[in-house]
C-alpha cells in the first residue's frame, strides 16, 4: 500500500505539471491568425522538438502525412510511457489497454490490404508506428495469406477476443466493413470489461468518466451505422457499447429508430440536445460531442480526487491538443484560409 501511495504520488505531481502545456481553446484558436514562423516558438513546451526540428529541417515543408502521424503519436505514448510506469496491477493494465487501441489502426489497415490484394510491402507503408505499446505480430499479420489467416494469427495477440469475434462476424457476412464494425465494438466492450476489474473506488471514480467517453462515440456510430450505411434497427443496437452515461440502454433504444437527420433532436436527452442544438451534420454533432467531452475531461481533473481516471483525462485532452496543433502546422504549410484551420481545430 505505501509503494502503492508513492507511485501515485508521483504520478500526480506528473499530471499536475504536464497539465500546464493544455492550452484552452481560445489560446489554440488565437494561433491561426499567426504565420508559422511566430507559431513555433510558443510550442516550445510541447514536447515537439523533433517535429519542429524536421519542419525547419525540411525548410518548413510539409512533412510526408506518414511522417507527421508517427511523430505526433510518438508524442502522446512516450508521455504515456511515463504514466504507466508509475502504476501498477489492474490500473496499469486498463491504461496500456487503452493506449493500445492504436494498434487498431494498423490492424484494419491490413485488413482492407487483404482484402484489396495488395502486396506485403504496399500494406506495409499503410502502417504507423505505435511505440512503447504495441505487442502486434507485424510480420505473421503481413504474411497471412487472407484475412482468415491474419484474424487467426491474431488471436496469438493481446487482441485474442477481439479477432475472434472479428473471424465470427467475418464468416457471417464476409466483408471489411464488418470486421472493422467488430473491431470497434470488441474493443470497447474489452474496455468497459476491464474497469470491472480496478479497485471499488477507482471503479466508481471512473464510472462517469467512462460513460462520457462511451455517450460520442455510440451516437456517431448509430447516426452512421443507420443514415449512412443504412444498417437495421436492431443490428445497429448490436454494434453499440453498453455503459453510457446520458445515452443509457433506454436512450439507445429510442435512437436507433432514427430514420433522418431532422429527427435527431427530439430523440436526444435534454443535455445533449443543448450541445447538439441546430447542428447541420453527424460532422458537426462529432466536433461538438468532442468539444463537450474535453469540457467534462478538463472538470474531472479539476473536481475528482486523483486516480487512473486522471490519467484517462489527461490522455484525451492531450491528444486532442496534439491533434489540433497537427492541424494548425499542417494548414499553415499548405497556406490553407484561416477560417478553414479554425474549422478543422473545433472553431466551428
Amino acid at each position: 500500500m505505501m509503494l502503492k501511495q508513492a507511485h501515485y504520488a508521483y504520478l500526480q505531481t506528473w499530471v499536475s505539471l504536464a497539465r500546464q502545456r493544455l492550452w484552452s481553446k481560445t489560446a489554440l484558436l488565437a494561433l491561426c491568425q499567426q504565420p508559422l514562423a511566430e507559431i513555433l516558438p510558443q510550442l516550445a513546451n510541447q514536447g515537439l522538438d523533433d517535429i519542429i526540428a524536421q519542419l525547419r529541417h525540411n525548410q518548413l515543408q510539409l512533412l510526408p502525412a506518414g511522417n507527421m502521424d508517427a511523430l505526433f503519436l510518438a508524442v502522446l505514448l512516450k508521455e504515456g510511457r511515463s504514466m504507466v510506469r508509475a502504476l501498477t496491477g489492474e490500473e496499469r493494465e486498463w491504461v496500456i489497454y487503452w493506449l493500445q487501441r492504436f494498434d487498431l489502426q494498423n490492424i484494419k489497415a491490413i485488413l482492407r490490404g487483404k482484402s484489396l490484394q495488395h502486396t506485403r510491402e504496399q500494406i506495409s507503408d499503410k502502417l504507423i508506428p505505435v511505440p512503447y505499446f504495441s505487442h502486434l505480430p507485424l510480420q505473421a499479420l503481413l504474411n497471412a495469406e487472407d484475412i482468415n489467416e491474419t484474424l487467426r494469427q491474431l488471436e496469438h495477440s493481446t487482441f485474442a477476443t477481439i479477432a475472434r469475434h472479428s473471424r465470427e462476424s467475418f464468416t457471417q457476412q464476409p466483408d471489411v466493413f464488418t470486421i472493422e464494425t467488430a473491431i470497434n465494438h470488441q474493443y470497447y466492450v474489452g474496455l468497459v470489461k476491464r474497469v470491472q476489474k480496478l479497485p471499488t473506488e477507482e471503479r466508481a471514480r471512473l464510472h462517469r468518466l467512462l460513460g462520457q467517453l462511451l455517450d460520442p462515440i455510440n451516437l456517431i456510430w448509430l447516426l452512421r451505422y443507420r443514415l449512412d450505411y443504412g444498417l437495421s434497427a436492431s443490428h445497429s443496437y448490436f454494434l453499440l457499447v453498453g455503459g453510457g452515461w446520458q445515452l443509457t440502454a433506454e436512450a439507445l433504444t429510442r435512437l436507433v429508430q432514427i430514420e433522418s437527420f431532422a429527427q435527431l433532436p427530439e430523440l436526444l436527452p435534454p443535455k445533449m440536445r443543448a450541445v447538439l442544438a441546430n447542428s447541420p451534420s453527424i460532422q458537426v454533432c462529432e466536433l461538438r460531442l468532442e468539444q463537450e467531452l474535453m469540457t467534462q475531461a478538463n472538470q474531472f481533473l479539476r473536481q475528482t480526487p486523483f486516480g487512473v481516471g486522471h490519467v484517462l483525462a489527461y490522455l484525451l485532452l492531450r491528444e486532442r491538443q496534439l491533434k489540433h496543433i497537427h492541424a494548425l502546422l499542417k494548414g499553415k504549410l499548405l497556406h490553407l484560409p484561416d477560417e478553414q484551420i479554425r474549422f478543422a481545430i473545433g472553431g466551428f
